[in-house]
């Protein structure tokens, strides 16, 4: 799946200019147009596109949000959704309408953190350093198969993270490295330097500490809304990665591969 066209949704008057910024290394790998949905016209966003050499859009809504950003992503063909939890977005993006958004959108959606980019990162280095959640569902292959090919060309490090929540015996975890070192070769395949690691506990909360504990500038996880896929990555595992994580998280619907 390409990125061409990016839709960035705010929930006040002032969409954030540094997401915007950090969203722009996209260009790399194919963005050629910006869509900017939030509820008041403000004068100049309808041409931030052509700061950085693309085409933009600006899009009014009303309140509801939700059935309006559906309907953008289908009508305007949007690759990928972004929205902000800080300052005023934060009240529009938690709890039932993150849950929902993740939910329902057919394209990747990219939560940014409450407190927006790490201290002291550059705008262009949103893909530098990432970690990507997996427990070999399916939903987790997608987004290695169908999804993260495509940015090869702009994540610099990659962090590939399990998280067991349950004790293993020595044979299982024989198994579960050799499953990671086959991952990991994936992305060497690819051209991307990646090592792999396990942690252990609740998932959403280590998905966060391995985050920290590599000083990531994003997370990236595929998620399942379908009841008959189990997997240790639910959609409440997303949310909660989305809603409380320091840096921005990706994720990857099951529907982008087809």
């Amino acid at each position: 799946m390409e990125i061409r066209k990016l839709l960035y949704v705010s929930s006040s008057g002032e969409p954030d200019l540094a997401h915007i910024k950090s969203l722009m290394t996209l260009r790399q790998i194919g963005l050629e147009e910006i869509l900017v949905l939030h509820p008041n016209k403000v004068e100049g966003w309808e041409t931030i596109g052509s700061d950085y050499g693309i085409r933009s859009e600006e899009l009014i809504y009303e309140k509801p949000a939700l059935p309006k950003i559906l309907d953008v992503v289908h009508q305007k063909k949007a690759s990928l959704v972004a929205v902000s939890q800080k300052g005023k977005a934060k009240m529009l993006f938690n709890g039932r309408l993150t849950k929902n958004l993740l939910k329902k959108s057919p394209v990747p959606v990219i939560v940014f953190s409450k407190t927006g980019q790490s201290p002291g990162r550059d705008h262009d280095l949103l893909f530098h350093h990432v970690i990507f959640a997996t427990d070999w569902s399916r939903a987790s292959r997608v987004a290695l198969e169908h999804f993260l090919p495509n940015f090869k060309g702009i994540i610099g490090m990659l962090e590939i993270v399990n998280v067991i929540n349950m004790r293993l015996a020595v044979r299982d975890i024989r198994n579960l490295r050799r499953k990671l070192e086959g991952t990991r070769k994936v992305f060497l395949d690819m051209g991307i330097d990646a090592e792999s690691h396990i942690y252990a506990g609740k998932p959403p909360e280590e998905i966060i500490l391995a985050a920290k504990d590599y000083n990531a500038t994003s997370i990236v996880m595929g998620t399942s809304y379908k009841p008959f896929i189990r997997s240790i990555f639910s959609k409440s595992c997303a949310c909660m990665v989305a809603r409380e994580a320091e840096v921005p998280a990706l994720i990857i619907p099951i529907s982008v591969e087809h």
